[in-house]
């Protein structure tokens, strides 16, 4: 029996103007590149438009010390 799971969308806000991405003139695409989750954002408001991905892990270098 398959499960009846209901994913929240956790980003809902244009970052260019603060208006709601869930309003029907906007367009909100999530997609999934490896482990972490992309977001295609284009807002009816501001007509701002491009990608958010929310990563799960960073690898960065250790800084030297001086």
């Amino acid at each position: 029996m398959a499960e009846n799971k209901v994913d929240e969308i956790k980003l809902k806000y244009c970052p260019n103007c603060g208006e709601s991405l869930l309003k029907p003139n906007s367009l909100l695409n999530e997609y999934w590149i490896s482990q972490d989750t992309a977001y295609f954002c284009w807002c009816g408001e501001c007509s701002w438009r491009g990608e958010i991905i929310e990563i799960i892990r960073v690898t960065a270098p250790e800084l030297a010390t001086s």
